[in-house]
């Protein structure tokens, strides 16, 4: 059953499974974290020789076999004992999922013992370019050494983590801290893949496991609190029914109710978002407003909140708006990079939007309650076969971070 539903996923991302893997080439290259591996030698077509630009550092596979990208480790010549805790002989898979290939080395269990990310070109981070996280604007800072020094400021506090790359001229970086007492995010992260494609330019952060945890994305902006704030107003923005059926349609800085448009203000707190709207004086909701995305539209919450505070108390007055816009409710998902805000959602609402991204698509779901809610949409169309469905880079990468935020939720 795992590993159909393995399958599966791995169709939606468009993606290689093992059965699909590609063939291991000579010249390919693969970095453990501190050592970068090249195919020097494929013997006998089944046989693979790895080493280090020395030639003192080794890893030589054989394949396993039928089945495309399964090895086994074997000893080499200057490799007298196996490395990452394994034994000779234990399984190596070549795996590619998400724009990022990697060799798994699998020991008793199937435990994953060592991930060694596929290393391709890829330009520098060029000094002074600014990459966006969802929350903070981090400024490069390479070294002579060629490792990058990433800054960013929260709340008069530095924060900083350091980009070592694989090699000269490379997309592949192992993540570490900074300078030591340092406040440091990416802890949970092994790795990083620089990816530039379809018009997107991010830095995908790995665990050990190469499951994408975050991504950030270079930027032109060095204001943080615009970034959020549009961040947050993506999955806000569009048009709704209130409870009395009158239209009701909400914009970054303004809303229009019954024919008049009035100013709106998302409340922030140091450049942070509050997840509060202040409606001011006029129109149906009065004054500062806890807004959060549903299923089905907005929820509003009236909120108890002092001037120059991030704290805020809940009332029992709420108000429900009706999606009403042409498109699916989430269809932000499939037009703006999801670096932020999904923390806030339960995980139910969570598979939604995930799946929502596939219905855009036409995806025909076999789970009763999906395929109910999304029939009952008029902007859903089935598609003839699943097989057609295939996803930009940008959607490929929402669906990897709500599924990081829903590991998070259990």
């Amino acid at each position: 059953m795992k590993k159909h539903l393995y399958l599966v996923i791995s169709l939606l991302f468009g993606a290689m499974t093992l059965l699909q893997a590609q063939a291991i080439r000579e010249g390919d290259r693969f970095f453990d974290g501190s050592t970068l591996y090249s195919v020097r030698e494929i013997r006998l077509g089944s046989i693979i020789y790895l080493a280090d630009a020395r030639g003192e550092e080794e890893l030589t596979l054989e394949q396993w076999g039928d089945t495309p990208g399964v090895y086994r480790l074997r000893p080499s010549r200057n490799a007298d004992e196996p490395k990452y805790g394994a034994e000779f002989g234990c399984r190596v898979e070549y795996i590619s999922q998400l724009e990022n290939k990697f060799l798994r080395v699998i020991g008793d269990n199937d435990m994953i013992l060592k991930d060694l990310p596929f290393v391709k070109p890829m330009d520098d981070i060029a000094a002074g370019s600014l990459w966006y996280n969802g929350s903070l604007v981090y400024d490069a800072n390479p070294n002579e050494d060629g490792s990058v020094l990433m800054n960013a400021m929260a709340e008069g506090e530095e924060l900083e983590f350091l980009l070592i790359p694989a090699g000269d001229g490379t997309d592949v970086y192992k993540v570490t801290e900074g300078e030591e007492g340092v406040s440091y995010q990416y802890d949970h992260a092994r790795y990083a893949r620089r990816l530039r494609k379809e018009g997107l330019d991010v830095l995908c952060f790995y665990d050990w496991q190469s499951r994408l945890t975050d991504v950030i994305q270079a930027t032109q902006i060095w204001d943080s609190q615009a970034l959020n704030v549009k961040q947050w107003m993506a999955p806000i923005c569009g048009n709704y029914k209130t409870g009395g059926g009158k239209e009701f349609v909400v914009d970054e800085t303004w809303f229009a109710y019954g024919g008049f448009d009035y100013p709106l203000e998302p409340v922030t707190f140091n450049g942070g978002i509050t997840g509060v709207i202040d409606f001011g004086e006029a129109g149906p909701y009065i004054g500062r407003l806890e807004v959060v995305p549903t299923a089905e539209g907005l929820r509003l919450t009236e909120v108890k909140m002092n001037d120059g505070e991030p704290w805020y108390e809940r009332t029992v007055s709420y108000y429900d708006l009706t999606w009403a816009g042409e498109g699916s409710r989430f269809g932000f998902a499939n037009e703006i990079l999801l670096l932020s805000g999904l923390r806030r959602y339960d995980k139910p609402l969570l598979r939604v939007m995930r799946n929502a991204i596939l219905a855009a698509h036409g995806y025909v779901f076999q789970s009763k309650d999906l395929k109910n809610y999304f029939e009952a949409q008029p902007w859903y169309h089935p598609a003839a076969n699943n097989a057609r469905v295939k996803l930009s880079l940008l959607e490929q990468l929402n669906v990897a971070l709500i599924q990081a935020a829903e590991r998070n939720e259990e």
